[in-house]
């Protein structure tokens, strides 16, 4: 069966299953395929991730035609808190900025998890064309 996988950069294209493949030996074939790490790959099907370890068969909505989201998970260089908090640390002393840097954050991640893959997907093309 074919199945398609959409990266969140608009990045579409198709692979062949059976149902005894393993959601890794599917990451395995997109790492072929497009050059991104195992450990960088997280597949969404429903928003859900899907288990390395489990087969195609185990996800009773994972059929002919079904559309998986491609999560890349690049490693960080230098995370968001550690640039927000140089920064704050400016004009602030550590204490506060470490309080403002809290803050920012916790309400970043409340936004964050809020937004859909699509508004995600939205963004991200904003961003490229600007």
């Amino acid at each position: 069966m074919q199945i398609t996988i959409k990266v969140l950069k608009g990045q579409d294209f198709t692979l062949d299953v059976e149902p005894t493949t393993l959601i890794s030996e599917m990451k395995e074939e997109i790492e072929k395929k497009l050059s991104i790490p195992l450990a960088e790959q997280k597949l969404l099907l429903l928003g859900r991730t899907l288990s390395d370890e489990k087969a195609v068969s185990a996800y009773p909505n994972l059929h002919e035609g079904s559309k998986l989201n491609l999560v890349v998970m690049r490693p960080r260089i230098e995370g968001l808190r550690e640039v927000i908090q140089r920064s704050f640390r400016k004009y602030y002393s550590d204490q506060q900025a470490d309080k403002l840097v809290t803050a920012f954050m916790s309400d970043f991640e409340m936004n964050l998890k809020q937004m859909s893959l699509d508004d995600i997907d939205r963004l991200s093309e904003s961003l490229e064309s600007s």
